[in-house]
């Protein structure tokens, strides 16, 4: 087909072989990118928003304080719904499985069931880290979380093994969690300039763990730390007075 019998339906269409087929690709041109549809906005959503988050709680727990105090530092507290969790109808058993605190529903509605899951999504939530990118220092940081972890989940179960009657009470069990107790208190103590000279989430849970030691020693006695370890007792009379820590510390500790 000659370019002369090409129907552009153009009346007013450019005259000279060179200039014609010029304006017809640009006529094409035009028709197709007209004919494209209007591209859906792919770009991610603001996130939060005035109580966009759901936290299961109690007030007491250190385990949830350490998911307060990470939402504090990292400015997102204001998105959180604070929801007591043993309230009746608070339904957090159809939500947790294992029917524990603290327990978090995301904006998506995503549900996350362990403290430090918890924070590690809210350390994603904006600046400063809590975790540190670097691979070496995450490492490093996730050791000695669980250590801190380890000596409450240890010192918890010394104290609910003290509930029982005498008669009920396992010497074995309790040897068994008082000497995981001791060995992450002496450890945190002789290297305790690792442990809290850092920006990281360290700190703030070895606060909430030494302070949680100090309420269950009421029951437990054996559970008492600030004896024989002075550097723990200074550095905790310094750091509890952090504003998060503060503002987070349950009432009557």
């Amino acid at each position: 087909m000659c370019l002369k019998s090409m129907e552009l339906g153009i009346s007013n269409r450019p005259a000279g072989l060179a200039a014609e087929l010029k304006y017809w690709f640009d006529s094409r041109l035009l028709a197709n990118f007209s004919a494209i549809p209007a591209q859906r906005d792919i770009s991610p959503a603001p996130r939060g928003g005035p109580l966009s988050m759901k936290l299961y709680s109690s007030q007491t727990s250190p385990f949830v304080r350490i998911v307060h105090i990470a939402a504090l530092e990292k400015g997102v507290k204001d998105q959180i719904e604070f929801v007591a969790a043993r309230e009746p109808g608070a339904g957090l058993d159809r939500l947790n499985p294992l029917d524990k605190i603290p327990t978090l529903i995301t904006d998506d509605g995503e549900t996350l069931i362990e403290s430090r899951l918890i924070a590690l999504y809210i350390d994603g939530l904006g600046t400063p880290r809590l975790y540190p990118a670097e691979p070496a220092a995450r490492r490093q940081v996730l050791q000695q979380e669980a250590i801190i972890l380890g000596v409450m989940d240890a010192a918890g179960l010394r104290r609910q093994e003290a509930r029982r009657e005498d008669s009920e009470q396992s010497e074995w069990w309790i040897g068994r969690q008082m000497l995981k107790y001791q060995r992450g208190i002496d450890k945190i103590e002789n290297e305790l300039d690792s442990f809290t000279d850092n920006d990281t989430i360290v700190p703030f849970e070895l606060c909430c763990a030494l302070e949680y030691l100090d309420r269950l020693q009421e029951g437990v006695p054996e559970l008492g730390w600030r004896d024989g370890h002075p550097k723990m007792a200074a550095w905790l009379a310094r750091f509890r007075e952090t504003p998060s820590v503060a503002a987070t510390r349950p009432p009557g500790w």
